[in-house]
């Protein structure tokens, strides 16, 4: 015989906002927080292969130096930075041929074109 119970009718699923938290989209990732939207968007400002060392970053950005601190490894994950071998101190180069940088840069677009209208 089986002793599990069934399930409890009065337990409460999670609501949309506390699931779209626990599995953000791709989109939630890099907009969650603001600092990620000003050192993206100071990147899609840059020259290609320019680089910066954190503290560079977060002044052209706008950002705290923690805030790039924070999130260096989700903006090395998404390809839009690289680490630039051998610097002291250690320098990051804008992604020549970022995916992400492209599509921001076509997003911006969009949005412009259409609220220029």
């Amino acid at each position: 015989m089986s002793s599990q119970k069934p399930p409890d009718k009065t337990t409460e699923l999670p609501s949309m906002d506390e699931l779209r938290d626990e599995y953000p989209s791709g989109w939630r990732i890099i907009v969650q927080n603001e600092s990620v939207g000003y050192i993206l968007d100071a990147l899609m400002d840059a020259l290609p292969s320019r680089e910066f060392t954190k503290s560079e970053l977060a002044t052209e950005a706008g950002v705290s130096r923690q805030s790039v601190y924070t999130h260096l490894e989700l903006l090395l994950a998404l390809e839009v930075l690289e680490p630039v071998a051998n610097s002291s101190p250690q320098r990051y180069r804008v992604a020549a041929d970022s995916e992400l940088l492209d599509l921001l840069h076509q997003v911006n677009g969009f949005v412009n074109g259409k609220l220029s209208q």
